[in-house]
């Protein structure tokens, strides 16, 4: 049960003039970019994690933007052009994320992104890669090279269809460096971060404040601007959203000396990602083989979805090798169908920057830079 609050404390929680629900990425980065807009105004960052957040420090890690497949599968839903500015979003922000902070500070490694298929899936890779020429040419002007190739898969060691879909623009991070990098920057501006406190429910108190109250502190947060940052979680707090939480759950082998490959994949449609972090491999997703099972905010593995990255491990990565697993863990995305994010006024002084799906830590700089331009 949360203990009583003093006056002063309650007095303390109202000193804030902003305050930013979410220490992830987007959160972090809303923050740091409200600042540096109004110098003269306090901003506060709280987070129910006691450790980064759900999803920023609990992700693979890849600095991707989306596979040809990935775009022509948006392009189902929200149509070619659209597909194409989120390809260019996830582009550009990322490279404002390096621009900021610096490749070595994030961890950054350029090791080209792979699309690969399935043994059996000729067929499929051929639906793909007849729209390379296409696609290549409408995104010249994003990056003024070739964003996919066609690459021979023979060298990779795995048990894949002989040609994949390459893009040398894409690398991988550490998360834990480019998380680091932030959340210092906004420390350093000023800009303080509670950590461990669970919104239960805002309010608002006039036209011009937002009460924020917490299921575990008797505290209230008063804000002349509030603004949400939580992601997959933001129904608990806005349900209207249109955002669904989906569990992306991780493994980590240990180290594989023999390992031939180096880079990030992505397999089955995407669902699958994988990538070297050394010798190890890391290894994500599947939740398309139980899409209502992983459309929850629970952060603990499940069996049946572990169990499937294994078999994908040692019969497609690394074929005959059943490596020991070190780490296992699960965070928390974003979707919908429409992969969007939503940036929108929700009411006076109250924002929401949310809905990542999946594509965070590309999408965060320039998804927070939208939200500040929003505000006056």
């Amino acid at each position: 049960m949360a203990i009583p609050v003093s006056f002063w404390e309650q007095k303390w929680a109202e000193k804030a003039d902003i305050v930013v629900v979410g220490a992830g990425l987007v959160g972090l980065q809303s923050a740091i970019k409200l600042k540096l807009k109004f110098q003269h105004r306090k901003v506060w960052v709280v987070e129910s994690a006691t450790l980064g957040s759900p999803a920023s420090l609990r992700n693979a890690g890849f600095a991707c933007f989306g596979s040809l497949g990935e775009i022509l599968d948006d392009a189902n839903n929200i149509g070619l052009e659209n597909a194409l500015l989120l390809y260019e979003n996830r582009y550009t922000g990322f490279l404002k994320l390096k621009e900021t902070y610096g490749e070595t500070k994030i961890g950054y490694e350029n090791t080209g992104g792979y699309e690969i298929f399935k043994s059996n899936e000729a067929s499929i890779f051929e639906n793909i890669a007849a729209n390379i020429d296409s696609v290549n040419e409408k995104l010249l002007n994003v990056h003024q090279q070739t964003a996919f190739q066609l690459k021979k898969t023979a060298a990779l060691g795995m048990n894949v269809f002989e040609t994949a879909i390459y893009s040398p623009l894409e690398g991988a991070i550490q998360s834990h460096l480019l998380y680091e990098s932030i959340r210092n920057h906004a420390l350093s501006l000023g800009i303080e971060i509670f950590s461990g406190f669970q919104v239960q429910n805002i309010e608002q108190l006039d036209s011009q404040k937002w009460e924020i109250l917490f299921s575990n502190s008797n505290v209230k947060f008063v804000a002349s601007e509030l603004i949400i940052c939580t992601n997959g979680f933001t129904k608990q707090i806005l349900p209207d959203i249109e955002v669904y939480p989906a569990r992306g759950q991780v493994l980590v082998t240990e180290a594989i000396p023999t390992l031939p490959f180096r880079g990030i994949f992505h397999y089955d449609k995407g669902y699958i990602y994988f990538r070297s972090l050394g010798t190890r491999i890391l290894i994500g997703g599947a939740r398309n083989i139980d899409f209502d099972g992983e459309q929850v905010m629970d952060q603990n593995t499940s069996e049946n979805i572990v169990n499937h990255l294994k078999q994908v491990i040692t019969e497609v990565i690394v074929p005959g090798i059943e490596p020991k697993i070190d780490y296992q863990w699960a965070g928390t995305m974003g979707m919908a169908a429409d992969r969007q994010p939503i940036i929108q006024k929700i009411q006076p002084h109250l924002h929401c920057c949310v809905r990542m799906g999946g594509m965070g830590v590309a999408l965060s700089a320039t998804a927070s830079e939208k939200l500040v331009n929003l505000i006056d």
